[in-house]
């Protein structure tokens, strides 16, 4: 969530109206839903427009108390930089989430994410990355994944774009409380769909596809629903809904379920 290191963000937000008690309340309820993540991390929710060569920043940083019968403690904190050069590009994302019911982890996890992407001849690019991640409530101390492949652009026109991504993936997952280590080559290939039917609203879809090579019945499906609503030059409003279906791990793990899904809410601070 946006940290203003001036104003307060409610001032920001509501220019010279009374900021009172009860928008705060709102705004809160806003900011701060209590969410179950699922295990794959959208990347395509995280590129972003650039047009001018160069660094780019964003931080959202976020927190809240509630204390009625339980007491729920959240945090929320993620990074990201972006570098635009002639025809390669960089991105890196940070992500970490916390939420505690009574002294009880109800959300425990976060990801670290590296990608190199280069322009070949349009509309042509071939990109590479790596991540880690873990995620508690799903048992998974450890997954790293790595891995390159071709991503084309379909469709560009009046705020409408397509791509679709072509990609081969290692992964190494290791599950917590049983003696259980995953090393798989997959298949990670993806449709997105964005467009913006007003000058301050953008709405996109994605959608993974991630077999394990050679067995296409043991796959991953994924399908992620992002709306970004523009509040100033630099504070977004954003909604994002993520559904994954991942059958193998519940095999596994039967207290695991093997459809998860999230729905955040929350601001975003632009710099």
């Amino acid at each position: 969530m946006p940290s203003i290191h001036r104003s307060s963000p409610l001032t920001l937000l509501f220019g010279g109206f009374p900021c009172t008690r009860v928008r705060a309340l709102i705004l809160c309820s806003f900011l701060f839903p209590i969410i179950v993540n699922a295990q794959i991390v959208n990347i395509e929710d995280k590129r972003k427009k650039l047009d001018t060569l160069g660094w780019y920043g964003q931080l959202d940083l976020g927190g809240n108390i509630n204390k009625n019968t339980s007491l729920v403690t959240t945090l929320k904190g993620s990074l990201r930089l972006d570098r635009l050069g002639q025809r390669g590009n960089v991105l890196f994302l940070a992500d970490y989430q916390l939420v505690q019911v009574s002294g009880d982890n109800a959300v425990n996890a976060g990801f670290g994410h590296f990608r190199y992407g280069y322009e070949l001849k349009d509309p042509w690019r071939w990109e590479s990355f790596a991540q880690v991640q873990y995620n508690e409530k799903l048992r998974l101390n450890l997954r790293f994944l790595t891995g390159t492949g071709i991503r084309r652009r379909l469709y560009k026109r009046e705020g409408r774009r397509a791509y679709l991504g072509l990609l081969y993936m290692y992964e190494y997952d290791e599950l917590a409380g049983v003696n259980i280590t995953y090393r798989d080559h997959r298949l990670s290939s993806y449709l997105t769909l964005s467009a913006s039917p007003l000058a301050n609203l953008t709405l996109a879809s994605t959608t993974y596809y991630q077999p394990r090579l050679p067995n296409f019945k043991d796959t991953r499906l994924s399908s992620v629903l992002s709306v970004q609503l523009t509040i100033t030059n630099r504070i977004r409003f954003t909604t994002q809904y993520s559904l994954t279906h991942d059958a193998r791990v519940s095999r596994d793990l039967p207290d695991v379920p093997n459809t998860t899904y999230s729905w955040v809410n929350g601001l975003r601070w632009i710099f």
